[in-house]
């Protein structure tokens, strides 16, 4: 038995002596992870702290460029710059969270692919932050490579093609560093090697002094149940979760129907593990409540298991721009620091 198998077991076999509950043995685990650093002008007196999604910006950044998405992918590895044909630079996005009065940011990676081992263009990005007062908090890589390939030579190169990126998040200034847990074969099969993947980072990750999390992005992430053992047998201190509380669409992100795991029971399956949300909209009610998701009620589950961390504010609708539809997000999430206050 290798050291990765015997410390899932010995973690296991630790969980079952303290309950046979599902909520609370993660909720001890998840005191173990890394909490986030305080930065910046925010009221860390607040439950929450709120930063803005570079992804909220999308269709400024990108313009045309993901159109085709074929021809987006094939960009990203040659070409990349080419996709970025939108009439927003991808650094402004620190001049848009001082206008909408943030100082955190949430970065992508498809929208600066070309400097993942340019130091000193990230460096130059990090002191463009700095003096607009914004700090990065969390890099989301999506990468072409899947960390639970179910072929251990393109597994070995996900790992490799994922610590440059932590590497470069290092370089940044973020608090963490969120994969996807995508793989292949059946649902077991790509726990078992997601698990093994995520270990290996998340170990380089801590050594990096940088926290590794997953999302609920999709395919069997998006099963809460799935995602929530996967963290489990993983069985590291440094892995966390960045929870999205409407990814909860099973399949594909183009399957027809989407088949949805109850977004309720996702919350409950994930709050103990969360060290980031995305706090995202895709329309709002006429009181500025947020269509679709319960945000007072998802808010509440996360903080009673603790967390304080960063509320990462995204409209992905079309009614409003995305300025307006960021504000929009933005005055809902501070309602509820308020009410949670």
């Amino acid at each position: 038995m290798n050291s990765i198998q015997e410390g899932r077991r010995q973690f296991i076999k630790n969980a079952a002596m303290v309950t046979t509950g599902l909520a609370v043995a993660p909720s001890l685990f998840s005191q173990t992870l890394a909490q986030p650093i305080a930065l910046g002008k925010e009221n860390y007196n607040l439950p929450f702290r709120i930063s803005l999604s570079q992804w909220a910006f999308e269709s400024e950044i990108f313009g045309k460029g993901r159109e085709n998405y074929k021809w987006f992918k094939k960009m990203l590895e040659e070409q990349p710059e080419a996709v970025l044909q939108g009439t927003m630079h991808t650094t402004d996005i620190v001049v848009k969270a001082q206008e909408l009065n943030l100082n955190g940011v949430d970065l992508v990676t498809s929208m600066i692919y070309g400097h993942r081992n340019d130091n000193p263009w990230l460096r130059d990005f990090k002191q463009k932050a700095a003096d607009h007062e914004v700090s990065f908090i969390c890099l989301m890589a999506d990468t072409a490579t899947k960390i639970g390939s179910i072929n251990k030579e393109a597994r070995e190169k996900s790992i490799d093609d994922h610590k440059h990126w932590i590497e470069a998040a290092v370089e940044l200034g973020c608090e963490h560093i969120r994969v996807n847990p995508f793989g292949e074969g059946t649902y077991l099969q790509q726990l078992n090697q997601c698990a093994d993947s995520l270990y290996v980072l998340s170990d380089f990750a801590q050594q990096m002094g940088i926290q590794l999390t997953v999302e609920n992005h999709g395919h069997p992430s998006s099963n809460g149940a799935w995602l929530n053992m996967l963290i489990e047998l993983t069985n590291h201190t440094n892995l966390g979760l960045f929870l999205d509380f409407g990814n909860f669409f099973m399949g594909g992100f183009n399957a027809k129907p989407r088949r949805w795991y109850d977004l309720k029971q996702g919350v409950l399956d994930l709050a103990p593990f969360t060290a980031g949300i995305s706090g995202k909209a895709r329309g709002f009610l006429p009181n500025g409540d947020i269509e679709m998701i319960d945000y007072d009620w998802s808010i509440q589950q996360v903080l009673d298991t603790g967390f304080s961390g960063w509320v990462s504010a995204e409209y992905a609708g079309k009614e409003f721009s995305n300025t307006q539809g960021a504000q929009k997000v933005i005055a809902k999430l501070r309602q509820l620091q308020t009410k949670f206050s």
